[in-house]
């Protein structure tokens, strides 16, 4: 028996506490760090707001995270919050997660990370002009293939190569902070940033601020859509998120004392990558170090560890195409799921994706705070579902009160933002009618749906994933 279990075809639990804490803290520190501390001193003009607004955002990030790992390990299946929607609320509100998430959300947040790695990686080779955009695109689209390889063939791999970027992030950061602190210490703060730092307050733009700060705390769920990939999740996922966000919100604050130890106000405001212009200013010679280790930090791999296997949950239910569902013969990988990752990638590097991420980052913060609300359903109306792990209630309460605010301050910073994301989500009900509601589905998507599957699995080498018992 035990041999016909070991030779189901399946993805298989590999991962650990230490792969836990890489992903997670390789989630978090993408380029946002890198670039964000503009973004949060610009919209509140005041030093001092600006390290309120990065504490208050990793605190909340905590309260968020923990939620999410109650979450996971009471519903442990691929998916993260598309899971819990489904689970809790039923398809459709998990189907409308996932229609944003995979149409717009996720490539095109990751054609931004995709061109944050080339800018960075190709900037030491043209010093003196622009990077052209056809260098740009060709760049992301190799490391586009490259990662989304990596990923198909091996978890092994795909694990390292995530420690690697884990410890060339940390390094970047380490950089920073040192550099910076000495730089303190010898000149002392010769900017006055740190001298009435209260000062110039701009309340209007301060949900705009909280949107630039969470943005780099963003990712501290994505191991929560790998669950079933964890060999003990429920004793690793609370470890690991205590462990990751705490260095994370320590790394943040120091980094911004380094910032501003070294760059004025105006510096601060005239440079669209604040850690290159920091590294311009005090390293000399060897300046180079910090784009390389940044377009590292950008470097996509994650993205392709923890979105697949979502959508991959999504097409194994159903509400997907089950091409997507494909796992592939020897790698035990979802390989048809990352396959259209990449298809994804590849087209959105054509399209103006920064409006879309702009109107979207209201609508995606409704879906997290929905997403977040399954945990009060789950604690009071089913008693049925195994609990292993809980939060205090306060926890949730104050997570979902800031997501509120968020989502109240950013209505009213830009409200034609807001309603312009607000009608890009309608188009879901379509797809949903048209795709996947039994009584009213298009029986021609049906039959393409079947014509695409069987295409991926010649070209794969991968077949649907065997059922449980």
């Amino acid at each position: 028996m035990e041999n016909i279990q070991s030779e189901k075809h399946r993805i298989l639990p590999q991962l650990s506490l230490l792969d836990a804490v890489s992903i997670t803290v390789s989630s978090i520190i993408g380029s946002g760090i890198f670039i964000s501390p503009k973004g949060v001193f610009q919209n509140v003009g005041s030093v001092g707001l600006s390290f309120f607004v990065w504490i208050f955002c990793g605190i909340i990030e905590i309260f968020s995270s923990l939620c999410w790992v109650e979450l996971a390990l009471a519903m442990p299946k691929f998916g993260g919050q598309y899971h819990y929607l489904r689970e809790i609320y039923g398809d459709f509100p998990a189907f409308t997660l996932q229609w944003l998430v995979f149409c717009v959300r996720y490539p095109a947040s990751m054609v931004i990370r995709t061109l944050t790695f080339s800018e960075y990686i190709l900037a030491p080779f043209f010093e003196s002009c622009d990077v052209p955009p056809i260098s740009l695109k060709l760049v992301s689209l190799l490391i586009t293939m490259l990662c989304g390889f990596m990923n198909a063939v091996s978890v092994r791999v795909s694990k390292g190569t995530v420690n690697f970027l884990m410890a060339a992030k940390i390094l970047a950061m380490a950089i920073i902070i040192i550099t910076g602190l000495v730089y303190l210490c010898i000149n002392g703060d010769q900017n006055g940033n740190f001298e009435n730092s209260f000062e110039n307050i701009n309340w209007n733009k301060l949900g705009l601020a909280y949107y630039a700060a969470i943005w780099s705390y963003g990712g501290g769920d994505n191991m929560m859509a790998m669950t079933e990939e964890f060999r003990n999740p429920r004793r690793d996922f609370p470890k690991a998120t205590i462990i990751s966000i705490v260095m994370v919100i320590f790394l943040y604050i120091f980094a911004n004392v380094a910032y501003f130890a070294v760059l004025t106000p105006n510096e601060m405001l005239d440079s669209n990558a604040v850690a290159v212009t920091f590294s311009e200013k005090t390293l000399g010679s060897f300046r180079w170090v910090i784009p390389i280790l940044v377009s590292l930090s950008a470097m996509p791999m994650t993205g392709f560890l923890s979105a697949p296997r979502s959508f991959y949950a999504t097409a194994r239910d159903g509400m997907f195409p089950e091409s997507i569902a494909l796992v592939s013969i020897k790698y035990k990988t979802p390989i048809g799921s990352i396959l259209i990752c990449c298809i994804l990638i590849l087209a959105y590097l054509f399209f103006d994706i920064w409006t879309l991420i702009t109107y979207l980052g209201f609508v995606s913060t409704c879906c997290d705070g929905l997403a977040l609300s399954t945990i009060f359903v789950l604690r009071w109306f089913r008693p049925d579902i195994n609990k292993p792990f809980k939060v205090p209630i306060a926890f949730p309460i104050i997570a979902l009160v800031t997501y509120v605010g968020g989502i109240i301050l950013a209505a009213v910073s830009a409200p034609m933002k807001a309603l312009v994301g607000l009608a890009l989500t309608i188009t879901v009900i379509p797809a949903y009618l048209l795709g996947v509601y039994p009584k009213t589905k298009l029986a021609v998507a049906g039959k393409i749906s079947g014509f695409v599957t069987r295409f991926f699995q010649i070209l794969t080498v991968s077949l649907p994933e065997d059922k449980e018992e």
